[in-house]
């Protein structure tokens, strides 16, 4: 039986505020007669396409409870937020790397939250079944 996820709708939101990665991507124009302006256009398009997908499982699937939509609102997580809050750490200029480093923050730690609720969850109903 399927266990509605209480905080779908935070993370639903967390994952909206990649489309402000997108923004500042694209709003700095990249030059698209350069292979590294036309680079930054497929990954900002790229990240803008990946959270609408999300915020649409977050709000759908993830709120009803479905399994497989907790591990579908994970993926992101590990392929995405935590290489690219670990990039940024390193390489964000120092005086702009609380304002860079904060909202991937909060967003990365509502993602390993669901993740571990979603194991403990798992290994309590295995052990539960024997």
């Amino acid at each position: 039986m399927a266990t509605p996820v209480r905080g779908a709708g935070v993370l639903a939101a967390a994952y909206l505020t990649l489309l402000g990665a997108s923004f500042a991507i694209l709003s700095r124009r990249p030059d698209l007669t350069t292979r590294t302006g036309r680079h930054l256009v497929a990954g900002a398009l790229g990240i803008a396409a990946l959270a609408v997908v999300e915020v649409l499982v977050c709000a759908i699937p993830l709120r009803r409870g479905e399994r497989w939509a907790r591990w579908a609102a994970a993926v992101p997580l590990f392929l995405l937020g935590i290489p690219i809050f670990v990039i940024d750490a390193r390489y964000a200029p120092a005086h702009t790397r609380v304002a860079t480093l904060l909202p991937q923050g909060i967003a990365v730690l509502f993602g390993l939250i669901l993740v571990i609720v979603s194991l403990a969850q798992y290994f309590e109903r295995r052990e539960g079944s024997r």
